[in-house]
């Protein structure tokens, strides 16, 4: 049965009004704090609190919520000032406090210590203490130290659907999608209708790429709620990615029925189209994106650009890019897309220009790559192509196109070492779709492994059909 605190919130409200003094003994300024907390009265709390502290400088209790307020807002030092007066021997909430401060102070082993002490005091209850320290790495994103508790804990209470939804999110964080989806099926396995997991699911299968089984959660999401336009807007870009575009345009049309105010389903809409080589469509989508979202979005310029590519429009393209270069001349993504767009003019010293300087941005973005390889063989500077297609194979181990670009550019070096290094390293499907490469689609499956082989450095030493380097 609640306490019936009314008269004490009335006096305590009529002394704050007058401006007279408060006193309240320690337990009173504890139920006050109760109740506007409660309420979501979170400044009246503090209020409360800090008078109390005014009157019972000592009181654990208080001194508690106090530190639990500054944990709150970022005060760790103060925090753990506090945490410091209070007398009590042990109290799990104290040290748990103390861990955050620490971990937020960037003072690990402190930390650990605050762990240490938890774990020798709660041996009867190990299994939410572990749940509990798990819980406070995870807060700090310390996401490999979550898991190990979050997993010790739930060898003690396999069902703690708590912990395991908070394990599957730190995998997440560490993109440990299989473990994350391994943990989401746990999940289900105990709550076949968890709305919630169902969601994750679906987003961790797409995130790995899988977009029938994140298809197939999302679906069953639905069965459980099919008002919810979020999931219905995650299947349907998960339709896209999978090639069923034809199937996501109808769902997407009637989401914007319901959310006419919603820009991403016009950009999504624009997607599809271009899935379906439907450019009108995906040019009248992407206008009206723009007409909501602002002409100079960069995804929607971007994506303009890409179209007029596809219909060798090279000319509007570049118009549309060098619009977006003014806005966004740091851009990656504009800079790659100029560098494409002048690759296909056959202006290559302008192309590697913009190429490099989307490299020098970003990276490890292997598309950049792959074109500077290819610029630098159109220029028949093929020691720098070699060293972009050995980066380009860094990046995409098993790139067929990769591999059979860096033979034939040994090949054209005459770099009999490396040929035949990486000739040994290739699986046989590999040989033989370099020997039909090679050999102009001649058939290399009646074809041993050493046979192969041995053609393609026949090959090499021959010094033939040059003119593959040249694509």
């Amino acid at each position: 049965m609640e306490k019936d605190i009314t008269d004490l919130v009335k006096k305590y409200e009529e002394q704050l009004a007058s401006g007279k003094s408060i006193y309240f003994d320690a337990d009173q300024f504890e139920d006050l704090a109760d109740y506007y907390d409660q309420s979501e009265n979170f400044e009246r709390v503090k209020q409360v609190i800090s008078d109390g502290l005014r009157i019972h400088p000592e009181n654990d209790s208080l001194l508690l919520r106090q530190a639990r307020y500054f944990v709150y807002d970022g005060e760790y030092k103060q925090a753990l000032e506090l945490l410091g007066k209070i007398a009590t021997e042990y109290n799990l909430e104290t040290n748990l406090l103390k861990m955050e401060s620490f971990l937020q102070l960037d003072l690990p082993a402190e930390a650990y210590e605050q762990v240490k002490e938890i774990l020798e005091s709660e041996s009867d209850f190990l299994d939410n203490a572990l749940a509990e320290i798990g819980f406070v790495y995870l807060d700090t994103d310390n996401y490999e130290a979550a898991i190990l508790y979050f997993e010790r804990s739930l060898e003690y209470t396999p069902e703690n659907l708590e912990v395991l939804s908070d394990l599957a999110y730190a995998y997440e964080m560490t993109d440990n999608f299989e473990k994350a989806i391994t943990t989401n099926n746990r999940i289900l396995d105990i709550d076949s209708y968890s709305y919630n997991a169902w969601i994750n699911l679906g987003r961790l299968y797409s995130m790995n790429s899988d977009y029938a089984k994140a298809i197939d959660a999302f679906d069953f999401a639905l069965t459980i709620n099919d008002e919810d336009t979020t999931v219905w807007k995650l299947k349907a870009h998960c339709l896209t990615l999978n090639g069923q575009a034809e199937e996501a345009v109808p769902i997407f049309k009637q989401l914007l029925e319901k959310e006419p105010d919603d820009t991403t389903l016009y950009f999504l809409l624009a997607e599809c189209y271009f899935t379906l080589d439907m450019y009108d469509e995906a040019l009248k989508y992407l206008d009206d994106f723009q007409e909501r979202e602002g002409s100079n979005m960069l995804e929607a310029l971007t994506k303009k650009a890409t179209i007029y590519l596809e219909l060798d429009q090279y000319e509007e393209a570049l118009s549309i890019m060098e619009e977006a270069y003014k806005e966004h001349p740091g851009s990656a993504e504009v800079n790659l897309m100029l560098g494409e767009i002048k690759y296909r003019l056959e202006s290559y010293d302008e192309a590697e220009q913009f190429l490099l300087k989307a490299y020098e941005l970003n990276p490890d973005n292997p598309e950049t790559v792959d074109r500077l390889a290819i610029i630098n063989i159109k220029k028949e500077d093929f020691e720098k192509a070699l060293e972009y297609s050995k980066e380009l194979l860094d990046m995409e181990p098993h790139s067929l196109p990769a591999k059979q670009r860096l033979v034939l550019l040994y090949f054209e070096l005459d770099n009999a070492a490396e040929f035949n290094e990486l000739l040994d390293s290739m699986s046989d499907y590999e040989l033989e779709s370099l020997f039909r490469l090679i050999y102009e689609n001649e058939a290399g499956e009646s074809l041993d492994r050493n046979s192969l082989i041995n053609y393609l450095k026949e090959a090499r030493e021959c010094r033939i059909l040059f003119k593959n380097l040249k694509y």
